[in-house]
């Protein structure tokens, strides 16, 4: 997908080099009858455990957004998605729609519990975040970031990245830069307000069509 210049910085696609080092602290004890240590194979058990449940899915090649209904597989550059914490998973061709279905899931037959972990495609690197630890831009101009669904809460991996964004336009300033924790029904409707009205909605029971066209709701 071709990128304006004034979003070409995500084009260039930072790498860092990170290790992990699994210490491993034990105890020796004389007694035999002591069984409070954890052996090597329980600890490395535990820890993949561990990284398996902060991993996200791989998305489905015929999963079709909750929101908007196109298939979601097909923009890995904007991809979104969520896990409900009784399991159930949720995608998202974009950050707007997971934006419009966390308002309020069961709108877009999703269940009514709490979510449990969230991801988005950071928007320098291509690669999924934990929306939890993601810096939005609540973009407001389509001819900003040449998007899927025109206009997304844009996600960046770090405070500093959103504001170098911002600073790159007239029209944001650091007010623009939201957490998912500020997700809620306004930013929902401001990106996504089309799926917010009822008789749009019912209207559009019926058609057969497995995608719609992207809109600038």
């Amino acid at each position: 997908m071709a990128r304006s210049a004034l979003t070409d910085r995500r084009t260039v696609v930072r790498t860092a080099a990170t290790g992990a080092i699994l210490g491993v602290a034990g105890c020796i004890s004389t007694d035999p009858t002591d069984d409070g240590n954890t052996t090597d194979d329980e600890a490395n058990d535990e820890a993949t455990d561990d990284e398996t449940a902060t991993q996200p899915a791989a998305i489905p090649a015929d999963a079709n957004c909750e929101v908007c209904n196109m298939v979601a597989g097909d923009y890995p550059a904007w991809n979104a998605q969520l896990t409900h914490d009784t399991g159930e998973d949720a995608y998202f061709c974009s950050a707007g729609c997971l934006a419009a279905y966390t308002a309020e899931p069961p709108r877009f037959e999703g269940p009514d519990s709490a979510i449990d972990t969230a991801w988005v495609t950071e928007y320098e690197t291509e690669s999924f975040i934990q929306a939890s630890e993601a810096f939005f831009v609540r973009v407001a101009n389509p001819d900003h970031v040449d998007d899927i669904m025109m206009k997304n809460p844009t996600p960046f991996a770090t405070r500093e990245d959103a504001l170098a964004f911002t600073e790159s336009f007239d029209a944001y300033d650091e007010g623009d830069i939201l957490q998912f924790s500020d997700f809620d029904m306004a930013l929902a409707t401001f990106y996504r307000g089309k799926f917010f009205n009822d008789e749009e909605m019912n209207s559009s029971e019926g058609n057969e069509s497995t995608e719609k066209t992207p809109n600038t709701a």
